[in-house]
């Protein structure tokens, strides 16, 4: 199983958790920039949920070979390798890609989520090489800013260069040292079962701090809500210097605007959005097609499929397959995801630019990209306007902060703030904050979820299910890939296809 960045959706050295939440003095000066929020729509999703939903039924209409429940990156593979068939995929937002989306100011290209991929991933860069899309390296590592100086290398030979005391300098490249022989002598299983608290526990309270953060912003869990076997392997592939990372100009919503582009002149009108699924059910009991019905323009459709792929989150998928059963239902109610603001903070002229992602100590946030660093790795026009994506993970019990405005918008001008205190004159740059939010994008790697996971995800012909919370380990390209292929070829099996198209 590979286990490699936070391609989905992403420090506190020092501090308790009080740092995490950011309290400082506030800007005293005039904002001129423009603020917006914007969300997926989850109106629906909640009366569903709540049982208060009122959704009329429909005669079915058409019959399809298979119809794919999700247009995110799963959803999107998947129609890729069944692309020979007749197909009608089905998302519910009015755009393509789920967290892997792209946007854009001013010519600026940015992510509203996802970031990017790693030279191991092999299964990206094959379908990427299939629909004729090449992504970017990425040059460089990672910084740690502290006080608005970047040290770079910081779990390796910069952790000599930190401003800590020595032992602490000392715990950081130790723990990466000692943690990776323990990862790489374990069986995934066991270290599963364990808390990555447990494994960090020899080391300053600084190490474990930083972990909190960068596990909220990889996988959505603190040290002591994170798999030890998640949080070792993460020694392996942070900061992309053992595991090259590569990405396109809007971040990983490159993917998913490619894979689009590439599969709507195949499928046509059969790709569908604005479409809100609100049934999977068999047709019959034990039967082997199963009747999908789902709004689309206020009103209620039906159609008839030989086989389903249910490409969205298992926490959803529960409240849409009918007659799950209870071990399987518990299971994929039994993972959690963590509510996920992400800023793009949009700049009439770049500032300091040390290194592609950039993590912070004491910031209502984890950690940023430059936008364009895969164009200029940090050398670029320096009248060029940019951007920073600036990642914001939320705990579990702040989700109903997503649901007002107001609240989102006074998280932007935290984050400017927050920039402005390391690096003075930020503010003033600042031409607008966009604010995206996701009230369940990302799925906790809690200790024990392999096994729930996939319990969670075991087909039930002729439902099959594919994301990122598929397989395990933390919320990834790679993850949503390789299931959707899954899911396909089991489809395919079914339907007495052949693997591959």
């Amino acid at each position: 199983m590979n286990y490699t960045r936070r391609h989905f959706i992403k420090t506190t050295i020092i501090g308790t958790a009080g740092a995490w939440a950011g309290s400082h003095a506030c800007f005293g000066g005039t904002r001129a920039y423009g603020k917006r929020a914007t969300s997926e729509s989850y109106e629906l999703c909640h009366a569903m949920r709540d049982g208060t939903a009122r959704l009329r039924g429909a005669a079915v209409s058409t019959t399809h070979d298979v119809v794919i429940v999700g247009g995110g990156p799963s959803g999107l593979a998947a129609a890729y390798h069944l692309r020979d068939l007749d197909i009608l995929l089905l998302e519910k937002e009015a755009q393509l890609g789920g967290n892997c989306r792209p946007d854009e100011w001013d010519g600026v290209k940015f992510s509203t989520g996802a970031a990017f991929y790693t030279a191991s991933e092999e299964n990206i860069f094959a379908l990427l090489d299939a629909i004729g899309a090449k992504g970017m390296k990425v040059n460089g590592g990672d910084a740690l800013i502290v006080n608005g100086e970047p040290f770079l290398g910081f779990f390796q030979d910069g952790a000599a260069t930190l401003p800590f005391p020595q032992k602490v300098r000392d715990d950081f490249r130790r723990s990466r040292v000692e943690i990776l022989k323990i990862f790489r002598a374990s069986r995934e299983e066991d270290l599963d079962r364990r808390p990555f608290t447990e494994l960090l526990a020899p080391y300053a309270p600084e190490v474990r701090n930083f972990w909190d953060r960068f596990g909220m912003s990889n996988w959505g869990a603190d040290a002591a809500n994170t798999s030890a076997y998640v949080g070792a392997g993460a020694y392996e592939w942070m900061g992309g210097m053992e595991d090259v990372r590569w990405t396109f100009p809007a971040g990983l919503g490159g993917v998913s605007e490619a894979l689009a582009n590439w599969l709507r002149p195949k499928i046509g009108d059969r790709l569908k959005t604005g479409a809100f699924v609100n049934q999977v059910e068999l047709e019959t009991p034990g039967g082997k097609s199963a009747i999908v019905r789902y709004m689309l323009g206020g009103e209620p459709m039906a159609v008839r499929a030989r086989a389903v792929v249910v490409a969205i989150p298992k926490f959803f998928a529960s409240h849409v397959v009918a007659d799950v059963p209870r071990k399987q239902l518990d299971a994929m109610r039994g993972l959690r995801y963590a509510p996920y603001p992400v800023f793009n903070v949009c700049l009439t002229s770049p500032g300091i630019e040390p290194a592609y992602d950039n993590w912070f100590l004491d910031t209502p946030f984890t950690d940023l990209i430059q936008t364009d660093w895969v164009l200029y790795s940090g050398k670029g026009p320096r009248d060029r306007k940019t951007a920073l994506t600036v990642y914001h993970p939320l705990r579990e019990e702040q989700r109903g902060e997503l649901q007002e405005e107001a609240s989102i918008l006074a998280m932007a001008d935290r984050v400017a703030d927050a920039l402005e205190r390391h690096w003075p004159g930020t503010i003033s740059r600042i031409a607008e904050i966009r604010g995206f939010v996701r009230g369940h994008p990302m799925f906790m790697s809690t200790p024990g979820h392999l096994a729930t996971a996939a319990l969670a995800s075991t087909p039930r012909p002729p439902i099959f299910f594919c994301s990122t919370d598929s397989i395990g380990g933390n919320a990834s390209l790679y993850n949503a890939f390789d299931s959707a292929e899954s899911a396909a070829k089991d489809a395919r099996g079914m339907l007495g296809m052949s693997a591959n198209p």
